[in-house]
């Protein structure tokens, strides 16, 4: 009789785990990933290959967070309003998490995924505490308390919960921050001349049609560069091979490209100011001077600007600058090289490798 009053205990004390997990600890877990997301409001932190699946079917980066978002918390307002439904919601958050960091994984991202925004964890540490917290949903039953509400009452404060919770989401996300126009400076920290700052394409880049015994050249300089439709920039640079360098949406947001661009060989190569690798690639390839006429082009490092806090030295002595604008979120890994044949891009790669990179043929 004491045993079988002991087991009935000891079930009880599980059951009771299972529901404590189901309708507390899996909520505050996908709860913290939105309020870092939220806080954030940065859609490069999504994990890499799941921009890549909503950049191929054209889906807004931006809008997708803002439905990530929404799906989170309605996920979280039926764990907590619909206990009927709450160990299945867990069942099913869970899988997709670990779906998603499985494909970041077998894709080659070691380093972060963005489930918890900015301050995320690699893929694999996430992955283990979602894997875990999976096995315990399935396992354990959670106990059923009978002082619950009904199911309607529940989907209804589910219901409201998410239509609040959701539509304070999608304001914020999708809320445009002001972009502060500036005319392109000697970035802090970048080797080269500190000369007056060179001249920039306008606001609208068309490239003339060469006449009879002259080279394509570039547009007629104004005060101001493109700048892409949104307040963030997805690098695809699958199809720029083959194009003219000025017909890349990229080089159009450029500020301070030379003039000469179009002409023989030359590199263009978009790099942090921060970034480590761009720091090596420079220095074992162009350490020692340019082969051909190279441009550094320099990509802020927030959408706010240019930081001053751990830049690193620029090796390539002869090298030309340029910059991208600030006020946008400028979504690629660094560097990234192209190399261009009196204006035909022949070659590009985005995190260009240092000891035995793709994309310098004129080396």
């Amino acid at each position: 009789m004491a045993e079988a009053v002991q087991d009935r205990s000891d079930r009880n004390s599980l059951d009771l785990f299972g529901l404590v997990l189901v309708r507390i600890v899996v909520p505050a877990w996908i709860l913290a990933g939105v309020l870092l997301k939220f806080a954030s409001r940065d859609p490069s932190l999504m994990p890499k290959q799941f921009r890549a699946i909503l950049h191929g079917i054209g889906l807004d980066l931006k809008i997708s967070l803002a439905i990530l978002l929404g799906i989170e918390i309605a996920a979280i307002a039926i764990m907590l309003f619909v206990p009927k439904l709450a160990r299945l919601m867990s069942v099913l958050m869970l899988t997709a998490f670990v779906l998603v960091l499985v494909n970041e994984l077998i894709a080659g991202n070691l380093t972060n995924c963005g489930c918890l925004g900015s301050f995320s964890p690699p893929p694999w540490v996430m992955l283990a505490i979602d894997l875990v917290l999976l096995i315990l949903v399935i396992a354990i039953k959670p106990a059923q308390l009978t002082v619950e509400g009904t199911l309607r009452l529940g989907l209804a404060q589910a219901s409201f919960m998410f239509l609040v919770a959701s539509t304070i989401a999608f304001v914020w996300v999708l809320d445009r921050p002001t972009i502060v126009n500036s005319t392109l400076e000697n970035p802090v920290g970048l080797v080269g001349s500190a000369e007056e700052a060179p001249e920039v394409f306008g606001d609208t880049v068309e490239r003339p049609e060469p006449t009879s015994g002259e080279t394509t050249s570039p547009p007629q300089v104004a005060q101001q560069s493109a700048r892409p439709p949104r307040d963030w920039y997805e690098l695809d640079p699958s199809d720029w091979v083959g194009k003219n360098v000025y017909d890349i949406d990229l080089v159009q947001y450029t500020r301070g490209l030379p003039p000469d661009l179009d002409q023989g060989e030359q590199y263009l190569i978009y790099y942090s100011r921060t970034c480590d690798h761009c720091q090596m690639l420079l220095e074992f390839q162009f350490g020692f001077g340019s082969p051909v006429p190279t441009t550094l082009v320099a990509v802020p490092e927030t959408a706010d600007g240019f930081t001053a806090d751990g830049l690193l030295d620029n090796p390539c002595l002869d090298c030309r600058l340029a910059e991208l604008p600030t006020g946008i979120n400028w979504i690629m890994t660094p560097p990234l090289v192209m190399a261009v044949r009196d204006g035909e891009v022949i070659c590009v790669k985005e995190a260009e490798e240092s000891d035995m990179p793709e994309c310098l043929p004129f080396h």
